[in-house]
């Protein structure tokens, strides 16, 4: 599961790179990349509509002949791998199974550890939560890549993590909810509460908190803001602590089930706005440090808002999944019977 994480945060660390391959598309800056891009199946067809625009029929059809034969032999191979990935699990030998205790551990044998890799299966898998978590990823990436586009700076890209992680956290403030009655899970195991907290958190944080810093980083070396070092690095530990934080605890109050057909309720969105605030509000420490550094021109006083950041990420964090421990432990009957109750 923590390959799994990875690999999301690559594929988002891409996504983010996009409007900078857009440009360089446009501008025709790389030749290498358009040629790429030509040589790929997806731009096939527009390369026979160009063709065939301006009455070169050759080069017209040979692309559309390339995309049928693709499609055909995509429908000969369906079967064959749908087959096999059915059976796959029916059909294994039984000597070819390792035994658990050969198998090479990612997470440790905890139960914390065990609900991090149940979340990060969900997060990886339920349509709410990945949709979710993609939307923070594109807006975020969105808030950076704009001004760089339509006013060519690049002052918002060292916040392009720091923005995703206000969102990310914002989105995951009714996980009890999204996750209706298998709660009685956690309402059947003795003193399973903090496990399931800390749990949560740990998932959250290894989905997020690795493309958030990388983007800091190589975002802000790509937009040339070296101003911006003390500032993005100072605000992200304050805000991946106090998200993760607060998502625990906002998912034990005012707990906001899924609709009739599984989808979210105003309820929900409500809550999500709400808690776009209250996640923004935990950069304040480091925020209070960084503009009078700028005021009195004071570098080193700059830098200072860094362990600030940490400090107050850390606090948070624990301080907050302690209290949604405890709301957990009292409520989570009341919280049971709220999620069974929808739609009687």
């Amino acid at each position: 599961m923590v390959i799994t994480a990875a690999a999301i945060s690559l594929v988002a660390l891409a996504g983010t790179l996009a409007p900078a391959l857009i440009g360089a598309l446009r501008a025709r800056s790389l030749p290498w990349l358009s040629d790429v891009v030509r040589a790929l199946p997806s731009g096939w067809a527009p390369d026979a509509v160009a063709a065939a625009a301006r009455a070169d029929w050759a080069a017209a059809i040979a692309p559309l002949v390339g995309l049928s034969t693709l499609a055909a032999l995509a429908v000969l191979a369906w079967p064959a791998v749908l087959a096999r990935r059915m059976s796959a699990a029916a059909g294994r030998p039984a000597a070819a199974v390792r035994p658990p205790s050969a198998r090479r551990r990612l997470l440790a044998r905890t139960p914390a550890a065990a609900v991090a890799a149940r979340e990060l299966r969900l997060w990886a898998r339920d349509p709410i939560r990945l949709t979710c978590l993609l939307l923070a990823l594109l807006v975020g990436a969105g808030v950076g890549a704009l001004p760089d586009v339509t006013a060519d700076t690049g002052l918002l890209l060292p916040f392009v993590g720091a923005v995703t992680t206000v969102i990310a956290g914002a989105c995951a403030c009714n996980l009890y909810g999204m996750d209706g009655t298998s709660l009685w899970l956690t309402v059947t195991t003795p003193d399973s509460a903090a496990a399931d907290v800390r749990g949560r958190q740990a998932a959250w944080l290894v989905l997020v908190a690795p493309y958030a810093l990388a983007a800091t980083v190589i975002l802000t070396v790509l937009g040339g803001q070296g101003w911006a070092w003390p500032w993005a690095l100072a605000i992200l530990p304050a805000l991946l602590g106090g998200a993760a934080g607060l998502a625990a605890l906002g998912s034990t109050i005012s707990l906001q089930p899924l609709d009739e057909s599984g989808g979210p309720t105003p309820g929900w969105s409500l809550k999500v706005h709400l808690a776009l605030v209250a996640v923004a509000l935990t950069a304040l420490p480091p925020m209070l440090v960084l503009p009078a550094a700028a005021h009195w021109h004071l570098g080193g006083l700059a830098w200072a808002a860094l362990p600030v950041g940490v400090a107050t990420g850390a606090t948070l964090a624990w301080a907050l999944g302690r209290r949604a421990t405890a709301r957990l432990a009292d409520r989570q009957v009341a919280m049971l019977e709220t999620l069974a109750d929808i739609g009687r």
